[in-house]
């Protein structure tokens, strides 16, 4: 169970990992864009700059204006700077913000998993458990049985003792309790 639940982990991580990839290539793509746009966006803005120095020479009183202009510029590349830097913060923050939910995801389902694994084994504990006492119920019943026989044993041997003729039925007696007393330590 644990080796299925090591390689569905394994499996859904490779996924990840391409999905990763995907992203990370669509996440070049679009900063490609990006960087051609504001390629594009400076040299329109270096034409504008050039025309606005040739008319300085034509006009003195637009060197005021084209001041103005290289500032507003300066400006709005710097808040493009600062736009660009945001929207990739934010798009790795998605990225991890996916990736963790993703890891949530396995790891729940991996809780999950070994919390009905650990219930199964419980209910194995609690069955050889169940089974081990109920061997030590045999293994005691058996042992008063050999108490039992060994008492006899003892008075039997007693009554020999007491008498020296050959008492017939008495030790036949005395050796089937003996016998019952070694199938009893056998089975024990």
């Amino acid at each position: 169970m644990l080796k299925f639940s090591l390689s569905q982990t394994e499996e859904e991580g490779a996924r990840m990992d391409k999905e990763r990839v995907n992203v990370e290539d669509k996440m070049t793509i679009l900063e490609k864009s990006i960087m051609q746009l504001h390629t594009k966006t400076k040299d329109i803005r270096d034409e504008i700059i050039n025309h606005a120095s040739h008319q300085k020479t034509v006009e003195k009183s637009s060197a005021n204006l084209l001041k103005q202009t290289k500032m507003a510029y300066q400006k709005i590349s710097g808040k493009e700077v600062e736009i660009e830097g945001i929207a990739n913060e934010i798009s790795r923050v998605k990225i991890d913000n996916l990736n963790t939910c993703s890891q949530n995801d396995l790891l729940k389902e991996k809780l999950a998993n070994l919390i009905a694994e650990l219930k199964k084994k419980e209910a194995e504990v609690l069955y050889e458990e169940k089974i081990i006492k109920a061997e030590h119920l045999k293994i005691e019943q058996r042992q008063l049985k050999v108490d039992q026989l060994n008492r006899q044993f003892a008075e039997l041997s007693k009554d020999g003792q007491n008498d020296e003729k050959d008492n017939g039925p008495l030790e036949i007696e005395l050796q089937n309790v003996i016998k019952q007393i070694e199938d009893e330590d056998k089975l024990a």
